[in-house]
């Protein structure tokens, strides 16, 4: 009796055994594939994309690493070394130019001083690009011949008589002057994301829905006349 109670127990030790080596393995698989999934979004992104953070990183001398956001993915670009507004904006555009349409949008977390930009995976159906490095071998000849058409934009000088018209013309702003000193022109540009500033004398041109570019008087002049 006392050999088939031992029997028993041994059995049932080699049952609990193999349980628990079933379970150690379906543990490891659990694992396994939940970071199988959690990199899979990886795979979604291109060599375009990796360049994206290498241009930014170059920018921002700050590292520039893809993140994932869902259905999208997002970067963050550290402008903690450049502070001047100008230079944020030029981020800005320099982002917004490379991905194009796959752009959700770029906020920026002013006190992280981040912008922080969420980008739409390259679909299926996007076109690819043909990239060939060869510098000095360029044949301008090849390209098709075009005239430069007219150009019709609307703009406001920044001066003191012109305050008013600044504010109407683009939503925000401050004008701030010093006795003695030249004024300057605050606002906030790219659809409320960066401050701009503009110099007494210089224009204020309308680019697109809440964007604008701030050009010097002798530039503006030499390029455009009132209509």
């Amino acid at each position: 009796m006392k050999a088939l109670i031992i029997i028993s127990v041994i059995i049932g030790l080699l049952i609990l055994m193999d349980i628990a080596d079933s379970l150690t393995h379906i543990a490891k698989w659990l694992i396994e594939n939940k970071k199988s999934n959690m990199e899979y979004w990886k795979e979604k992104l291109t060599s375009w994309d990796s360049e994206l953070c290498a241009m930014v990183e170059s920018m921002t001398e700050r590292p520039c690493k893809p993140k994932n956001g869902g259905d999208h993915f997002f970067i963050e670009a550290d402008y903690a070394k450049h502070h001047d507004p100008d230079y944020i904006n030029a981020i800005y555009n320099a982002i917004a130019g490379r991905v194009g349409k796959r752009l959700i949008e770029i906020k920026d977390d002013a006190e992280r001083e981040t912008l922080i930009a969420r980008i739409k995976f390259k679909e299926d159906n996007t076109i690819g690009f043909r990239y060939r490095e060869n510098p000095g071998k360029e044949n301008p000849e090849s390209g098709q011949t075009y005239c430069h058409k007219l150009e019709e934009i609307k703009a406001v000088q920044v001066c003191p008589d012109n305050v008013d018209k600044l504010l109407e013309f683009i939503g925000n702003g401050e004008f701030e002057k010093e006795a003695g000193k030249t004024g300057t022109f605050h606002f906030l540009n790219a659809s409320g994301s960066v401050w701009a500033h503009a110099a007494e004398s210089d224009y204020i041109v309308f680019v697109k829905d809440g964007l604008f570019k701030v050009v010097s008087k002798a530039e503006f002049q030499n390029e455009y006349e009132p209509k």
